[in-house]
Formats: structure tokens, C-alpha cells, sequence
């Protein structure tokens, strides 16, 4: 029997699989999509070829679960930074959260990711996913009673990957914050004097 390395077999194999994606992840920082492999992957992890085939099925099993951790991880922060804020400030903190997790980085793994050519389940899996990230937008303008409320979620979803790719282009994340919300609150600025 194998030994293994913590208390229970169940969190042994959490903590193998855990490795896995941790593993699979700094290899797509590293190396892109391509260098993700099954062998790069165990070897990465510190475990034998064979121990990836027990968690993931293929490479793009692998990517899709790298994928899907990074979204619950992105949605669990989101969820963090709304926590106990007022209605009133509910949208400043969804984009301005948005933003800065853009800024330090977190989004690198979605456009990564975005490149590479998976499976259509895999790829549906990740797209399912990358909905939820719309819940709390879509309850913060839900609760503040806006009109055409699938249009509005749609337009500041636009804004947003907008400000999303500005940022992750250089732009400053706090700047964009602001322009983002004033045109979700007020619309555009008015050059009348």
C-alpha cells in the first residue's frame, strides 16, 4: 500500500491533487499553454507521471481545473471585498476589486488560458464559470433597481473588460476604476461650460 502523507487518504489526495494544479499553474506563467504537460506537470509536482493520470484525465483536464480554481479564487475575492459595503457603494467596490486584481496579476491566468485550444467540454466547463464572476455585478445593479436590467449587465460587463484590458495594458487600475464608475453612475462627463 502507498504511504501517504497526511492524516486521511482524502486529504492526502487533495493535497496531491492541490500540488497538481499549483504545479500546472506555474507552468503556465512560465511557459505558456504548451509547456503544460502531463509529464511537466508531475515533475513540477514532485510526484511520478502515473500520479497525474489519477486526478486528471489530460492536459486539457488539467487546464480546465487551473481555469475553474482561478475563477473560484477571483470570486471568492470579489465576494470578500463586497462584504458589509453599503448598496450605495456596492458598484465602486465590484469594478474597483475588479480592477486591482487585474493589476496585481490574477487575470494573467484567464488570458493565458484564453489562447489555448481545449476541448469544447473543457472550454464550456471554463466559459460556465466565467458567468458566475457576473453575479455580483448583475445583484449590485439588480438591487439598485436598474431599468433593462439584462442590457445594463451586458453594457457594464462591456465596460469592464474594457477597463480590464487597459489595466492589464498599463493603465492605472484606480483611474480607470473611477472613469468606469462615473459612466455606470452618471453617464458621461458633459464638456458644457
Amino acid at each position: 500500500m502507498p504511504k501517504i502523507s497526511a492524516p486521511t487518504v482524502a486529504e492526502h489526495r487533495a493535497a496531491q491533487r492541490a500540488a497538481l494544479l499549483r504545479a500546472a499553474e506555474a507552468l503556465v506563467h512560465e511557459t505558456g499553454v504548451a509547456g503544460v504537460t502531463p509529464r511537466a506537470v508531475a515533475e513540477r509536482a514532485g510526484l511520478a507521471r502515473s500520479s497525474f493520470y489519477e486526478y486528471f484525465g489530460s492536459r486539457d483536464d488539467v487546464l480546465a481545473a487551473v481555469a475553474i480554481d482561478a475563477f473560484q479564487r477571483w470570486e471568492a475575492e470579489v465576494e470578500a471585498a463586497l462584504e458589509g459595503v453599503p448598496a450605495a457603494g456596492r458598484l465602486r467596490a465590484y469594478v474597483e476589486a475588479t480592477l486591482r486584481m487585474t493589476a496585481d496579476g490574477r487575470h494573467d491566468i484567464a488570458a493565458t488560458l484564453q489562447q489555448a485550444e481545449l476541448s469544447p467540454s473543457s472550454y464550456d466547463d471554463i466559459m460556465a464559470l466565467h458567468d458566475t464572476l457576473l453575479r455580483p455585478l448583475t445583484a449590485v445593479l439588480e438591487e439598485a433597481g436598474v431599468p433593462d436590467f439584462d442590457l445594463h449587465v451586458a453594457l457594464a460587463q462591456g465596460l469592464l473588460n474594457t477597463g480590464v484590458r487597459l489595466v492589464t495594458h498599463g493603465a492605472d487600475a484606480d483611474a480607470v476604476a473611477e472613469r468606469i464608475v462615473g459612466l455606470l453612475e452618471t453617464g458621461l462627463p458633459s464638456s458644457r461650460r
